[in-house]
């Protein structure tokens, strides 16, 4: 059994591919990354993998994030799994967060974020304390003025 959290990244534009990616791996995660919510609902209809997030595009050209969250939602509600969806988007307005997290979302992450911002969602929702991730733990902050 791989002990390493997996993310599913639904992103249609290959640069924010790249950024999720790395950011992903800088944390521990692994990450499977598709272009399309078709392609989404595909990796979790034949992925061995239980993901442990899914980060999502609200943009997308076959359907935009909130149908494939009502359709991610609507598949894993008959067996009783929920797999925690964050809003990946630039719409970084009250209304859009309401919007995301009325389709099914769980949280909302506005870009453009920095690390730590990523660390701390992927934290709240894809950290499973029976397996601990160190990398996306805090790093203690060593005091470093004594050593002068």
């Amino acid at each position: 059994m791989d002990a390493q959290p997996t993310l599913l990244i639904v992103e249609d534009d290959k640069t924010q591919q790249k950024v999720l990616g790395l950011l992903a791996e800088k944390f521990g995660f692994v990450s499977i990354i598709v272009n399309t919510g078709e392609q989404a609902l595909s990796a979790l209809d034949v992925c061995d993998t239980f993901f442990d997030a899914i980060l999502m595009d609200i943009r997308m050209p076959d359907m935009d994030g909130y149908e494939c969250t009502g359709r991610i939602r609507a598949k894993f509600s008959l067996e009783k799994r929920h797999i925690p969806i964050i809003a990946v988007t630039a719409y970084a307005s009250d209304a859009y967060r309401l919007q995301c997290l009325q389709a099914g979302m769980d949280d909302y992450l506005s870009k453009p974020f920095d690390a730590e911002e990523f660390r701390r969602i992927l934290l709240k929702w894809a950290y499973n304390p029976r397996i601990p991730n160190l990398k996306l733990l805090p790093t203690a902050k060593r005091d470093d003025s004594a050593a002068g």
